[in-house]
């Protein structure tokens, strides 16, 4: 371990975090989050460190950086960030800690069988972005440029704190007022896609599937255009504007 890192005890594993990772919680939140809720019982801790093999597996020789959540009630949600390679050049964050609970489906006639089921979230980031690292500098959870990392943390609280089942198509703005998630951009909500394949689920050792969640950030007017066309024709406009691409593009075309 190198000078630059330390050791936390989280989610009964040890990892290893850049110092300035483990920093107080930021004043802004997302999704409107208060957590004003109980404690959620964490029933599955040891999914943590299964989950972050799982993506080592998926992407290999990586350096990482894992972001220790402070916020501990309801549900701590860490985030590793995957760094960028020469055959892959972009960041790969995933959360860590969303599978410790179930989410349930609400109870009604159109349930399904299985009324609970666990997820984690993951986004990509191109390799140019903006990570304060001059000087060999700890990227920080609080740097301005990091607002992805704590989008992950909210948004992998959401539907445990409102009991919520999140899945593909759910959709989610920022605010009753559809605020831009940074002052960089004017993308303002999220879109929930999901891959078939290996980045689509993952399978833990005691056979219980976690799906793999990715959040695609949309603006006002596509969250407006949802209601018309739903997720898949909304899905395929953006990608026709975003050159097929699923990497998070701050000043991508309005589909609008």
């Amino acid at each position: 371990m190198s000078r630059e890192e330390k050791t936390i005890w989280s989610e009964e594993k040890i990892f290893a975090v850049n110092h300035n990772a483990h920093a107080a919680a930021p004043a802004r939140r997302f999704f409107s989050m208060t957590d004003a809720a109980d404690t959620i019982e964490r029933t599955h801790c040891e999914y943590a460190e299964e989950v972050r093999q799982y993506f080592h597996t998926l992407f290999p020789h990586r350096q990482w950086t894992v972001f220790s959540d402070t916020l501990d009630n309801p549900l701590p949600v860490h985030v590793e960030l995957l760094h960028p390679t020469v055959e892959e050049p972009f960041y790969l964050l995933h959360t860590i800690g969303m599978s410790a609970a179930p989410m349930h489906y609400p109870t009604g006639q159109n349930s399904p069988e299985d009324k609970e089921a666990y997820g984690e979230l993951c986004m990509l980031l191109p390799g140019n972005w903006p990570f304060d690292t001059k000087g060999d500098r700890c990227i920080s959870v609080t740097d301005e440029a990091a607002w992805p990392i704590r989008l992950l943390m909210e948004l992998g609280r959401f539907p445990h704190v409102h009991k919520l089942w999140m899945s593909y198509g759910f959709v989610l703005p920022n605010t009753e007022n559809c605020d831009p998630f940074a002052k960089t951009t004017n993308l303002s909500g999220v879109l929930i896609v999901q891959f078939e394949g290996a980045l689509g689920e993952m399978k833990a050792p005691d056979g219980t599937t976690i799906q793999i969640l990715m959040p695609y950030l949309i603006y006002k007017e596509e969250i407006e255009l949802y209601d018309e066309i739903g997720p898949d024709e909304l899905i395929e406009r953006i990608l026709n504007c975003n050159e097929e691409s699923f990497l998070l593009d701050i000043h991508r075309p309005n589909v609008i």
